[in-house]
């Protein structure tokens, strides 16, 4: 590795100009090679030997609630393209608020025209309309990648998420009319086989960009408020291993999909479906879901976390060995 003590007199000469009049001054490398007599490869070669020898010494100062190491630590841990830690709030509320609008932004960020973003059920999820403000309109769709439920709240429901959405950039809202579970497999398959339901997963499926939240086991996680589970069915699920769903996929601490009589009623993308979405952004906040989050992490369909400090810390600390799990009822 190069330093000060061992540069030459005309190389350190040289290293200071240019990163002088590049990070100082402002000029583009192309600009420096024509001041130079260089080609550009050999100005970016140069700019990285002035780093690397310590002529440039990069600080960048950040703001206190921005864990921009722990991102990192995330990132490589669990092979994810971007994560995106909100401040620590005490009150669950505020905490919502905090990830839905850091979701919101990286959404601002990322739509442009003729994006597709398939979007789930959920308190989270839910959450995000509230901050989501493009500077413009924007040509986007939003469709519900899930069926609702007549009990679940507005704000809740995918089929309003998708809606208010939609309303914040001018955008289309494409609306799922079904329930999120059915009766049976067979009233299912018969839902599956009409052309609207059909045709809107069929978008949802296709979608460039993946929104959903993570659900919970315990007996007031979503399923069971908004009627889709009966506590006694929930609590089968977390007997068999379930810490927790997205898109009603349910998951084990190991991130394989679990197979159950009450999963075989959902109407919604399934797991392989929404592995194969461009970019699925996960937006959770509750601190009884680490390890729901931990499970959906590990089943790689994941691509952008956006999540709260203290689920953040948890993750880093389980062992990257899947050999951590949660205690069962007995």
């Amino acid at each position: 590795m190069p330093s000060l003590d061992n540069l030459g007199h005309d190389e350190f000469e040289l290293l200071a100009r240019i990163a002088h009049q590049y990070y100082v001054d402002g000029l583009t490398q192309e600009a420096l090679g024509r001041e130079f007599g260089l080609s550009r490869p050999k100005v970016q070669r140069l700019l990285n030997r002035a780093r690397s020898a310590n002529v440039v010494e990069i600080r960048i100062s950040s703001p206190p609630w921005l864990h921009l190491d722990m991102e990192r630590e995330l990132r490589d841990r669990f092979h994810l393209v971007d994560v995106i830690v909100a401040p620590a709030r005490r009150d669950p509320v505020a905490q919502r608020e905090e990830v839905a609008r850091a979701a919101a932004r990286f959404l601002e960020r990322r739509l442009t025209d003729g994006s597709v973003v398939a979007v789930s059920h959920g308190r989270d999820t839910g959450e995000v309309p509230r901050f989501f403000r493009p500077a413009r309109h924007m040509d986007v769709t939003f469709v519900s990648a899930m069926g609702g439920s007549p009990l679940a709240d507005s704000p809740t429901n995918p089929n309003e998420i998708v809606r208010s959405l939609a309303a914040r950039c001018g955008g289309l809202a494409v609306q799922l009319y079904a329930p999120a579970y059915v009766e049976s497999v067979g009233m299912r398959d018969q839902l599956l086989r009409q052309s609207a339901v059909a045709e809107t997963l069929r978008v949802a499926a296709g979608a460039s960009i993946a929104l959903v939240g993570i659900g919970g086991t315990d007996d007031d996680c979503t399923m069971v408020r908004t009627g889709c589970f009966s506590t006694e069915e929930i609590r089968r699920l977390r007997m068999a291993g379930a810490v927790g769903d997205v898109l009603g996929n349910y998951v084990d601490v190991d991130g394989t999909r679990l197979e159950s009589a009450e999963t075989a009623r959902l109407v919604s993308l399934s797991l392989e479906e929404l592995h194969a979405v461009g970019t699925v952004v996960v937006v959770v906040s509750e601190s009884e879901k680490p390890f729901a989050i931990l499970g959906v992490l590990r089943t790689g369909v994941v691509d952008v976390l956006v999540v709260d400090e203290a689920n953040a810390r948890f993750l880093l600390d389980v062992p990257s060995e899947p050999d951590t799990r949660p205690v069962q009822e007995v």
